[in-house]
């Protein structure tokens, strides 16, 4: 991603916001407040705008952003995109599908250098233990950029929407109005082997989590589709 178009990813203003989310008890101290909203990118040439869950907690610390087809049932599996917007000093970045760090999807990412490329990872923790690779969700990378204030990624996931667990009756909540609790991890210890997204990563100096209904991301599956098409890094 060019720099002018990296300006624009992290510029674009938020159309709707929600109230602040409270924390949950069992991660005080260090759960961090923030906001979810409703974000919508531009559109560019052949890559139409998409509307995302977006939750803003400081300029200190990353912005996720969740997207979807509108069409998707609680029934079925479907692809969903994550975006990770990360100041540089976060030198990794986990997040959980299912609002916890066990028995569920995490996508966990670093940046591989300064040139703009990132890591991402398909992890699983069954305990309090580093997460191991999980097969049973898989990660297509759609963009990465860097520059001097933050590094991002894009990811399309298949696999993260359902999973074989008991936790949140292991799936994303669609029904309209319904929320879906999902969690974070951040680091500012460096990871040994940044070019390998299937090395192991340093423990989390914070976290939190947040829970929001998924209809600000909702996307017509016709748009969903031409978005991932052609937004291929």
């Amino acid at each position: 991603m060019h720099l002018p178009s990296l300006v624009a990813f992290f510029a674009t203003p938020l159309l709707a916001a929600s109230s602040p989310v409270t924390p949950s008890s069992e991660i005080e101290p260090r759960q961090v407040y923030g906001v979810t909203s409703k974000y919508c990118s531009t559109a560019s040439g052949n890559v139409p705008s998409l509307c995302f869950l977006q939750y803003y907690t400081s300029a200190t610390a990353p912005t996720y952003r969740i997207a979807l087809p509108s069409d998707a049932t609680n029934n079925a599996a479907y692809d969903t995109i994550l975006q990770i917007i990360s100041p540089v000093a976060q030198t990794w970045v986990g997040f959980a599908w299912g609002g916890g760090m066990t028995n569920n999807p995490l996508t966990v990412a670093w940046p591989n250098g300064n040139s703009g490329q990132v890591s991402v990872s398909s992890r699983w923790s069954a305990g309090r233990t580093t997460p191991g690779l999980y097969s049973g969700a898989t990660l297509r990378t759609l963009s990465t950029a860097r520059n001097s204030t933050h590094w991002t990624v894009e990811v399309v996931c298949t696999g993260c929407s359902r999973w074989n667990s008991q936790q949140n009756g292991g799936r994303l909540e669609t029904q309209s109005g319904s929320a879906s609790t999902f969690a974070w991890a951040i680091s500012r210890t460096a990871v040994p082997q940044p070019s390998n997204p299937s090395g192991s990563f340093p423990v989390h100096n914070n976290q939190g989590m947040f829970s929001n209904a998924l209809d600000f991301g909702k996307n017509a599956r016709a748009t969903f589709t031409q978005y991932v098409q052609n937004k291929r890094s």
